[in-house]
C-alpha cells in the first residue's frame, strides 16, 4: 500500500506552516513537524496525501437511510439533510461515509467554498490530495467511555455509537475551570446520566497543562477519567483513523486518477501505442461532440421558447430555467393545464435535474405518448445518477430500448441515457 502523508491545514495561507506526518501501515506513523507547504509538497512527491480540515468547518451527523445503492443514497442526502442544515443546502458539499454497526450511516457536510478554497490551497503548491478528512474524525469511539480531545480552543467529544461533536472550549482561566467543559460533557452525553461512561482525554503536553483545572473540575462530574498524552502530537496519533474516516472528497470533488498513475519503464511505449490507437478514434468521437453540442443548443431553445410567455424577452437560458421553477413552485400540480401548458412540467422537472448536477446536458428532446423522452449526457456515472435520481422521484423511468454508453474524446468518461417522463392524462 502507498505510503500517505498528512497534512493538517489550519489556516488558508501558503506561508504558514502546517504539522505533517508521514504514515504507514506497516511502520506506523512518523512526525515531521511543522513545515512549509511547499516542503510537505515535496515530501508528498509520489505518496497519497490526507489532508485534516479544521473541524468547525465540517458538520457531523448520522442518518437512517433506505435500503439502496450507495450512490443513489449520496445523491438523496440534500434531501436528507434539508431540515438539519442552517443554511440553504444547495450551498453544501454533503460527503457519506461507510454503514456503522447500528445500520446508520455517517455523514459530513461543509460548505462548497470552503472546501473549495482549502484545495486552491493546496494546488498553489502541486498537491492534489487524495482525501480530505475532519479534525474531528481521528478520534475514535470506544465502548463505555466518552473520548476527550482538548486540542487549542477546541474540544473534540465522542460518545459511543456517535459520530464526533466539536465545541469551543470558552475561558481557561482559574475562575472560570469549571464552565469551559462541563457544557461539552453534558452534550456529548444526550440523554445518558453520568455515572454511565468514563472519560479518556487526550491532549498533548502543551494542552495538558492548559486544562489542568478545568478537567480536575470535570472529574468531579464524572469518574473513572484517565489521561492519554500526545507525545508524537494529535496528528500522529490519530493517523490510522484518519487514513479510515469520512473522506470529503466525493461525487464532483473526488480525486481524478490518471490511467497510467504508477506505470514506468517497460510500459512506457505499450501506453503509447494504446494512446495512438485512442487517437484514431478522435475523429468520430469529435463528431459526436459536436452533435451532442448542436442539440444542447436546441434544448436551450426550447427552454427560452417555453418561458417567453412569462417573459417575452428572455435570452439567457439559466435565466428561463429561473422563471419556469419559480412558476412551477406557485402552482400546484394540479393548477396546470397540459392544453394550456404542454410540457411545462416535464420541462421543470427537468430543470431540477440540471440544479443538483451541474454537468448535465439535455442532448435529445422529443415529444411521445404520454410526456417527453429525454437523451441525457453527464461527466460520469455519478453525476448523471444524481441527475436521475431527481428524475425518477418525480415519475421518469429510463427507456428500455437505449443503454449508457461512451460519447466524447473531450472526456472519454462522459456518459448517455435515455430517459422518459411519467404518462399523464391530456
Amino acid at each position: 500500500m502507498t505510503d500517505t502523508i498528512l497534512l493538517r491545514l489550519r489556516s488558508l495561507s501558503a506561508d504558514d506552516p502546517v504539522e505533517t506526518v508521514h504514515y504507514s501501515p506497516a511502520s506506523g506513523a512518523r512526525a515531521l513537524g511543522r513545515i512549509t507547504l511547499a516542503d510537505a509538497a515535496m515530501r508528498a512527491s509520489g505518496k497519497r496525501v490526507l489532508a485534516v480540515l479544521p473541524a468547525t468547518d465540517v458538520l457531523a451527523v448520522s442518518l437512517t437511510l433506505p435500503d439502496a445503492a450507495v450512490s443513489k443514497l449520496r445523491a438523496s442526502l440534500p434531501f436528507a439533510l434539508e431540515e438539519q442544515v442552517a443554511c440553504e443546502i444547495e450551498t453544501q458539499h454533503c460527503a457519506l461515509g461507510p454503514r456503522m454497526a447500528d445500520g446508520r450511516w455517517p455523514v459530513r457536510v461543509i460548505a462548497r467554498p470552503r472546501l473549495e478554497a482549502w484545495l486552491a490551497l493546496l494546488r498553489t503548491v502541486g498537491v492534489e490530495p487524495q482525501s480530505m478528512i475532519s479534525a474531528a474524525d481521528g478520534l475514535r469511539e470506544k465502548p463505555g467511555d466518552l473520548m476527550l480531545w482538548l486540542d487549542g480552543d477546541d474540544a473534540h467529544w465522542r460518545a459511543p455509537g456517535e459520530g464526533p461533536l466539536t465545541l469551543p472550549t470558552g475561558g481557561t482561566g482559574p475562575d472560570d475551570a469549571h464552565d469551559s467543559l462541563v457544557p461539552g460533557l453534558l452534550a456529548a452525553l444526550g440523554e445518558r446520566s453520568k455515572g454511565t461512561l468514563g472519560v479518556v482525554v487526550h491532549a498533548d503536553e502543551t494542552d495538558r497543562s492548559r486544562y489542568a483545572a478545568a478537567v480536575a473540575a470535570l472529574q468531579a462530574q464524572i469518574a473513572p477519567l484517565q489521561w492519554q498524552t500526545l507525545d508524537e502530537g494529535a496528528l500522529a496519533a490519530f493517523a490510522p483513523e484518519y487514513a479510515q474516516g469520512v473522506n470529503l472528497l466525493q461525487a464532483e470533488y473526488a480525486p481524478k486518477r490518471a490511467a497510467a498513475e504508477g506505470l514506468r519503464g517497460r510500459w512506457r511505449w505499450p501506453l503509447r501505442l494504446a494512446a495512438a490507437a485512442v487517437l484514431l478514434q478522435s475523429a468520430g468521437h469529435a463528431l459526436e461532440a459536436w452533435r451532442l453540442h448542436q442539440a444542447s443548443v436546441k434544448t436551450d431553445a426550447a427552454l427560452l421558447e417555453a418561458a417567453r410567455p412569462l417573459k417575452p424577452d428572455v435570452a439567457d437560458p439559466d435565466v428561463a430555467r429561473s422563471l419556469l421553477r419559480a412558476r412551477l413552485e406557485a402552482w400546484s400540480t394540479r393548477s396546470v393545464d397540459p392544453d394550456t401548458a404542454p410540457f411545462l412540467v416535464e420541462l421543470a422537472q427537468l430543470t431540477e435535474a440540471k440544479a443538483v448536477s451541474a454537468s448535465l446536458q439535455v442532448v435529445a428532446l422529443t415529444s411521445v405518448e404520454g410526456g417527453l423522452r429525454a437523451r441525457l449526457a453527464a461527466d460520469d456515472t455519478g453525476a448523471l445518477t444524481t441527475a436521475t435520481s431527481t428524475l425518477a422521484a418525480a415519475g421518469w423511468s429510463e427507456a428500455e430500448d437505449a443503454g449508457r454508453v461512451v460519447t466524447t474524446a473531450a472526456d472519454p468518461s462522459a456518459i448517455v441515457a435515455t430517459w422518459r417522463s411519467g404518462a399523464r392524462t391530456r
